[in-house]
């Protein structure tokens, strides 16, 4: 039986053309994570908006490193479901 993955990827926050970075990941490679957790918080100009776990499972992969500036629809994370 295949494991699913999911992608977490970088939402579309409204901020036109406001610079978004990587601040801190919440969650270790390999920790258990249930919908909705806090994974990575981004900054955005002055406003940090904390990026959410799309699915539960266990968080196999940080796509970014922090401080790394981000882009629309970028893959952030993978979370291997459960």
């Amino acid at each position: 039986m295949s494991q699913q993955h999911i992608e977490l990827r970088m939402p579309n926050l409204d901020l036109g053309t406001t610079i978004v970075t990587a601040c801190s990941w919440h969650v270790a490679v390999g920790a258990r994570v249930v919908e909705g957790d806090r994974l990575l918080e981004v900054l955005a100009g002055e406003i940090t908006v904390d990026l959410a776990a799309p699915a539960s499972g266990r968080l196999t992969e940080r796509c970014v490193e922090v401080d790394q500036q981000l882009t629309l629809g970028q893959r952030l994370a993978v979370i291997e479901v459960l």
